[in-house]
């Protein structure tokens, strides 16, 4: 059984608000969950599997677009043809569920399948709005309901279920005579896409906004690291906790926050291992309460880290089958910042990651500022310059 993960990990966000004590700050910024199936696609490929109810063509069609576009491997019904002809096998189209013979064929896979229990759109009764004249309403909302099934391939095991809801409304407003109704089939594809946004956080990961505590006590510098957390300068903290960490000469509690700041720092920049490190120092001076979650939530996204480079390159090196067009084994990998770091901290090796770079569209985000937290990520030249030649 491949083990299920959800783990979370800190990212940029907004700032601040004051803190319950002279020594602490609430820092507001976003958690960014890793994806619920976090390490089952680590390598592995997918297969869509039966997609019933209305509107399960189009929904069916979107959620392949998706998972190739966040480099999810999706078996197209061809490959799938040529691989059950290759190994004389009967496969249905769409795989049903667990299928020992196809799994050891095509290797470690997962069957998504969802069963959709509502998508419609429905025009409200006319409504009259606020003030003089009265404002005419059409209103049309769309609804969306659906649950989402992630299952082994070789085994039928389920590996996670997730419930799909939508709702959105439009609405026109004139202020003689009723106006038009929004198009129904507008709000069914409006719903349909925001269904689409939410089975995305099995393979993609998704932020919610959250607090964090982060320490500013007047000695070692610590305020400091606050004003430059509060400014978005996370190159900066990164560099002002380290040195503020290795110089403290305060008492225990002092020196933990100082380590505790560190990691925090180290987290923002998805540098694990250096903040497991740093939490690991804290502790062993002082015990703060938000430590143990934190460390959890790295060891985590650590696995999950780890996880992606095997993923990635599997992904990459996919090798066309010679009834396969190269165009339907296309990953859909689309490279970033983040991913770049992933795979610099998942010790895959820079030419594999310069290769990929040259090959992958990318999304990369190359300003000044970003290319600090390159640097400072640990993140060779040469890859560097391959993500800079590629903008």
């Amino acid at each position: 059984m491949r083990t299920l993960h959800c783990s979370l990990m800190i990212a940029a966000g907004l700032l601040l608000a004051a803190g319950p004590a002279a020594a602490e700050k609430k820092w507001q910024g976003q958690v960014l969950h890793a994806p619920v199936l976090g390490e089952n696609f680590a390598g592995a490929k997918v297969l869509l599997g039966p997609i019933t109810g209305r509107c399960s063509r189009d929904f069916g069609g979107l959620l392949r677009q998706d998972l190739l576009a966040h480099g999810v491997a999706v078996v197209s019904e061809r490959e799938l043809t040529a691989v059950a002809a290759e190994h004389h096998l009967e496969v249905t189209i769409p795989p049903s569920g667990g299928a020992a013979e196809l799994a050891r064929a095509l290797g470690p896979a997962d069957v998504i399948s969802a069963d959709i229990t509502r998508c419609q759109a429905l025009p409200r009764e006319p409504m009259l709005g606020n003030g003089l004249p009265a404002t005419h309403i059409s209103r049309t909302e769309g609804h969306f309901l659906a649950s989402l099934r992630v299952a082994d391939l070789a085994t039928g095991e389920e590996l996670a279920t997730l419930p799909l809801s939508a709702d959105p409304a439009k609405q026109n407003e004139a202020q003689t005579g009723a106006p038009e109704y929004p198009a129904p089939p507008d709000l069914i594809d409006i719903a349909t896409r925001q269904a689409i946004g939410q089975a995305r956080r099995l393979y993609s990961q998704w932020k919610e906004d959250q607090e964090l505590v982060f320490m500013d006590d007047k000695e070692c510098n610590l305020r400091q690291s606050w004003d430059l957390l509060k400014a978005g300068d996370y190159s900066g903290l990164l560099r002002t906790a380290r040195a503020n960490a290795e110089s403290c000469h305060g008492g225990p509690k002092t020196a933990a926050a100082a380590w505790y700041d560190l990691g925090i720092a180290d987290m923002l920049l998805q540098n694990y291992d250096g903040a497991l490190s740093a939490f690991d120092k804290s502790r062993k001076l002082h015990e703060i309460r938000e430590t143990a979650g934190l460390v959890d939530w790295c060891r985590r996204n650590k696995a999950l880290a780890d996880a992606l480079p095997r993923q990635v390159l599997a992904w990459a090196r996919v090798e066309p089958k010679t009834n396969i067009s190269t165009a339907e084994v296309q990953t859909g990998i689309i490279f970033d910042n983040d991913l770049v770091v992933r795979l610099v901290h998942g010790n895959v090796v820079d030419e594999d990651i310069v290769s990929m770079i040259r090959t992958q569209p990318n999304r990369f985000v190359l300003n000044p500022d970003e290319l600090a937290k390159l640097h400072d990520a640990g993140v060779p030249e040469a890859i560097v310059k391959a993500m800079l030649a590629r903008k």
